[in-house]
């Protein structure tokens, strides 16, 4: 198979166990079996489109997000989410910590620009 399926395979994986599901769980929520989700994750088996969004939909997440390698993981569900912003404003506050004055306005610029605020 090729790299890609081998890298969306390795994705999915890291959606699934992210959403705390076991391949038995999400083989049952997506209406697929375990051995071929295993072999999906293994980048043996290369899945159809229907079977993606099956898979998005059993784990919560938007299909395009097992081609977004190095993004985070952004589930659709609120509790979720809310327990992922917790943990972005813990590391970042934590990052926050060590950095000096100038440092910190910037950050703030950055963030109040974000926001569609004014900076300072």
């Amino acid at each position: 198979m090729t790299d890609l399926v081998k890298q969306v395979g390795r994705r999915i994986k890291e959606i699934r166990k992210a959403a705390n599901l076991t391949q038995g769980r999400l083989a049952e929520k997506a209406g697929l079996s375990v051995e071929y989700i295993s072999r999906i994750e293994r980048g043996v088996a290369q899945p159809s489109f229907k079977t993606l969004e099956a898979m998005a939909e059993a784990l919560n997440v938007i299909a395009k997000d097992f081609l977004d390698f190095k993004g985070p993981i952004l589930f659709k569900n609120q509790k979720e989410e809310i327990k992922q912003k917790r943990t972005y404003i813990d590391a970042i506050s934590s990052d926050l910590k060590g950095m000096e004055v100038r440092e910190l306005l910037a950050v703030y610029n950055v963030v109040r620009g974000l926001s569609g605020k004014t900076t300072c």
